[in-house]
């Protein structure tokens, strides 16, 4: 059985931060990408941490498919909408820069809305939308994605997982985020199983022919399908329209291969919004309001063998809050490779504690 080995979250963000760094990224941009990543894996989403997206990122940012020194504009800004270009930059550096409009215009107008373009794969939608919630606002955030998920009825790849979130300020029982795939389950998802050698359930993906498998190694060489057959597929449909037709950003299979042709850019498109809850109700009253529906919701009868009910993005901040005391899991493959990543670069290695030494006790 493989090790697994625990890393506190502030050396975790040390090591990410030494490794951009060394790819030749501002330490402001650095800290931003490096934090993106931590946080993904912080909050039970190896699919969008470090597990699955490090040693990637930093071949495409040594070989030219993301731009390590952007220099993002504003296109066009007109009251409550605008548009940016990302300069092929990282897509987390991208997106907090899309952000930080976004909130400056629902300061000034009670919502923002912004596309962003030439932009590349971005982490876990929720890190954007819920900046607004801080602010006593709703978050929204879309992206656009490469082709891997089939449309309803159809035997090859349309559009991407084109992730869909909405990130709303709650009281005392905790913010209600909603960070999801259109497909049934997040491509990293299925590539982080193939890294831990562990089976998918069957329905998340079908081979390269079109056949159900519970092979993590089929799936990720097949192609995702859509949640809810074509009501996910729909909706793909609609955060595409958000995240590249309005942008005016790479469509669908314009979008650059993000695992293979590391030295070209993406083009990719993501969507970025909030809304003011105070143009609507006072904010103390919305969260009131939101404490009473979330209670509403988990005091429902349960299931069978079902303990408690949870809202979207309760089992995530769960997680962290975990993590944060017990430090964050990383299998052994996943240590090896970014440990590999440091040698390469000359960074010092990430410091872990392995769970399961001699007689299963910790050990250095």
């Amino acid at each position: 059985m493989s090790d697994t080995y625990r890393v506190q979250e502030s050396e975790l963000t040390r090591f990410c931060r030494e490794v951009f760094a060394a790819c030749d990224l501002s330490p402001e941009h650095a800290a931003a990408l490096a934090d993106t990543l931590v946080q993904g894996e912080l909050h039970g989403l190896g699919s969008h941490g470090v597990s699955r997206l490090l040693p990637t990122y930093v071949q495409r940012l040594q070989r030219g498919g993301i731009n390590p020194r952007p220099r993002m504009r504003v296109l066009s800004r007109r009251g409550t909408t605008g548009v940016v270009d990302g300069d092929d930059g990282p897509g987390a550096v991208v997106g907090h820069y899309a952000m930080d409009l976004v909130l400056e215009m629902a300061r000034e107008h009670g919502s923002g809305w912004v596309a962003a373009r030439n932009s590349t794969h971005f982490g876990a939608a929720f890190l954007y939308a819920r900046r607004a919630v801080a602010e006593g606002m709703i978050g929204y955030c879309t992206t656009a994605a490469i082709p891997i998920v089939l449309p309803y009825g159809g035997r090859a790849p349309a559009l991407g997982t084109n992730p869909i979130c909405f990130a709303i300020p709650g009281g005392e029982r905790g913010d209600l985020i909603l960070d999801m795939a259109t497909s049934v389950v997040a491509r990293g998802k299925i590539q982080l199983a193939v890294l831990e050698r562990k089976d998918i359930p069957l329905g998340w993906a079908v081979d390269h022919d079109g056949n159900p498998t519970t092979s993590a190694v089929e799936g990720a060489k097949g192609y995702l399908l859509p949640m809810g057959a074509y009501k996910g597929y729909g909706l793909a449909a609609i955060v595409e329209v958000f995240s590249s037709v309005l942008s005016g950003a790479a469509v669908a299979a314009e979008i650059g291969a993000m695992f293979s042709d590391m030295d070209k850019p993406q083009g990719m498109g993501h969507f970025f919004g909030a809304l003011d809850v105070s143009g609507f109700l006072p904010i103390d009253e919305f969260r009131e309001r939101m404490d009473r529906l979330i209670e509403y919701i988990k005091s429902t009868p349960r299931a069978e063998g079902v303990e408690e009910i949870l809202v979207a993005g309760e089992p995530e901040a769960r997680k962290a809050a975990l993590y944060r005391v017990e430090g964050i899991p990383l299998a052994e493959d996943v240590v090896s490779a970014i440990q590999q990543v440091a040698a390469d670069l000359g960074v010092e290695p990430l410091q872990v504690i392995c769970e399961t030494g001699p007689e299963g006790m910790p050990e250095l």
